[in-house]
């Protein structure tokens, strides 16, 4: 059954959760060519298969911090925004802390006005996601005057002014999700590998993603072709991804590939495909499982994803917080994650309502790094 454009366009508006305002200029490094790419590319994919175990941070608070402490949490208001400000609530709780979600953070004329009104409120903490400096700049400035502390996920830059930590969902992480996708490609197609990228190149972390996956593609697999497709935000949320990728394959015959910045855009994508009569022609996958994705794997629609865990991604901003706040370095280990596929989605871990969890112990594990109960 295809999704209506209503539902994809809240697809792709949650999807943003991960995504910075800021135009595109990171670059991810190369590297040479594998001696042997597909034996390579099967190792790197047993590697990333199993449900990790641990949580990113290992090193153990010196002392229990200080209660009392205030979090701003900066929301656009999609679904996955709300799912990782639901990890940083409860981790802030459990520290006895208090927070409070500021909802509309949608483009960077509203990502400023609610930045400064954060800083309204006078917290200890902020978080922000995908929000690049050049952004906020002046009001970072403000921030670090009035003694607050900008914690990001999903930023490409380095730490300036007030933003401290930029290490959660950083570049190293997207580095090595652009590596298991290509891995996963090389492998599943035997070193035969004809991709289309949905690309979306507004956005540093979806760059990022994508100069990684070229390359490692053509590291582990030097004949395999890939060619981007750049969409369009509004075509996006107009739900004209599907159409965009049926004419994609018609015109790219030979394509067995498709590789997306995000989950999000492919909805109703393989419906679109069976309705053309191009069902099974060409694998699916790229970055970051949402739920739809999730379901395709379990039918056999997709191919591979990277796991990426918000409510993780939560408690690890707050221990990004928790260990400023006792003058303790960040702990900047990348988060846990895996390939998921058809093999092993049955097993993945997820959370009740559907969505990527990965460790299903997490806030033990955190507590006890917290020593807290």
């Amino acid at each position: 059954m295809r999704k209506s454009t209503a539902a994809i366009a809240l697809v792709a508006a949650g999807s943003l959760a991960l995504l910075g305002m800021a135009p595109a200029a990171s670059s991810a490094p190369a590297a040479a060519p594998a001696a042997d790419g597909v034996a390579l590319a099967n190792k790197i994919v047993a590697k990333y298969s199993p449900s990790p175990k641990r949580i990113g941070p290992t090193t153990p608070l010196t002392k229990v911090p200080p209660k009392g402490k205030f979090v701003v949490m900066l929301s656009n208001g999609g679904d996955e925004n709300k799912v990782l400000d639901e990890g940083i609530m409860a981790a802030a709780k459990t520290l006895g802390w208090t927070s409070k979600e500021l909802v509309g953070a949608v483009d960077p004329e509203t990502q400023r006005k609610l930045f400064d009104q954060a800083l309204s409120l006078k917290p200890n903490y902020i978080h922000i996601s995908g929000i690049e400096p050049s952004t906020l700049s002046d009001l970072l400035t403000k921030a670090k005057k009035q003694g607050v502390v900008v914690i990001c996920s999903a930023c490409m830059s380095k730490p300036v002014s007030a933003l401290e930590d930029t290490h959660i969902a950083g570049p190293r992480q997207l580095d090595l999700w652009g590596q298991m996708i290509a891995a996963y490609t090389v492998a599943n197609t035997k070193g035969k590998a004809n991709v289309q990228g949905i690309t979306v190149p507004l956005y540093p972390i979806l760059v990022r993603f994508d100069q990684s996956y070229e390359k490692n593609l053509k590291r582990l697999c030097p004949t395999c072709t890939y060619e981007a497709n750049p969409q369009q935000l509004t075509d996006i949320f107009a739900g004209k991804v599907p159409s965009a990728v049926v004419s994609i394959m018609k015109a790219n015959p030979t394509t067995n590939w498709l590789v997306s910045d995000l989950g999000g855009w492919m909805v109703g994508v393989p419906a679109a495909l069976e309705s053309a009569g191009l069902n099974g022609k060409a694998q699916i996958g790229g970055l970051t499982a949402g739920k739809s994705n999730i379901q395709g794997l379990k039918d056999g629609t997709e191919s591979a994803w990277t796991g990426y865990s918000l409510p993780i991604v939560g408690w690890t901003v707050v221990d990004s917080m928790a260990r400023h706040s006792i003058g303790m370095p960040y702990d900047t280990k990348d988060l846990p994650t895996q390939i998921l596929t058809p093999q092993n989605i049955g097993t993945a871990v997820l959370t009740p309502e559907g969505d990527y969890l990965g460790v299903k112990d997490y806030q033990a594990q955190f507590k006890k790094l917290w020593g807290v109960k």
